[in-house]
């Protein structure tokens, strides 16, 4: 009866405006952007494993999807690894704001309401098709033949949200973890061998590599938090 009576009383705390837009399913909030989930630690692991086969740890994230009445795990790196051929120039940060997977129906791509009537063209890759070109992942892809990746629409206002641990710093920690976790999300790559070559470092690769302007921001923009956190420290132990 206790538990009865205070489940009820939190409930009277709900302002009827909140219990409409339940009601009516409106979101209880709105924002300028979206955020989209984004296991980054996940595609580093897929990145550095042709170079580390052996320091692989099974902390990979999968989805569960039935296929043919079967439930399949799979990996959110095949989406980016197998994309289509048409956007072989996009890095992973660029594609995790711009595309997401959806189901194909009738043998067409069935497109989600908030990405129709998309008909922007991407700016890093001028010649790639619109929305209304039909997208095809690589062979290999377990989804290649149900599912197709599909351009977002607004994709200016995205943001990935990073889930998992900490990104690496590049003043404290193993400089070279931090080098390929950097060339992981913005240089494109299928495999790891396309951010390195054989018998070069990672931090050799990093500064052989030219970022853009936006890819440069990017990574300034990363250790914002940790030159923050620093001048916090540096602030209180002046004040000792």
């Amino acid at each position: 009866l206790t538990k009865m009576v205070n489940v009820l009383a939190t409930k009277l705390e709900l302002g009827s405006p909140m219990i409409c837009l339940y009601l009516l399913q409106n979101p209880d909030h709105y924002s300028s952007h979206r955020f989209v989930p984004f296991y980054w630690k996940t595609f580093v692991m897929e990145a550095r494993k042709v170079w580390y086969p052996q320091d692989i740890q099974g902390d990979n994230k999968v989805v569960l999807i039935k296929k043919k009445g079967k439930l399949i795990g799979l990996s959110s790196t095949y989406d980016y690894t197998h994309w289509p051929e048409q956007h072989t120039s996009m890095y992973l940060y660029d594609w995790i704001c711009r595309f997401t997977r959806a189901a194909k129906r009738s043998g067409k791509q069935d497109i989600p309401d908030q990405y129709a009537n998309n008909t922007e063209k991407l700016e890093s890759d001028q010649s790639a098709p619109t929305i209304n070109t039909v997208l095809r992942y690589m062979e290999g892809h377990p989804l290649a033949q149900t599912h197709a990746p599909v351009a977002t629409r607004n994709w200016q206002y995205v943001v990935p949200n990073f889930i998992g641990p900490p990104l690496p710093r590049p003043d404290k920690e193993d400089c070279e973890f931090y080098c390929c976790t950097i060339l992981a999300l913005f240089k494109p790559w299928r495999t790891g061998k396309d951010l390195k070559a054989d018998g070069e470092s990672w931090h050799e690769a990093f500064e052989n590599y030219k970022f853009g302007d936006m890819e440069s921001f990017y990574i300034k923009n990363m250790n914002l938090r940790y030159e923050c956190l620093d001048a916090r420290d540096d602030f209180r132990s002046q004040m000792k």
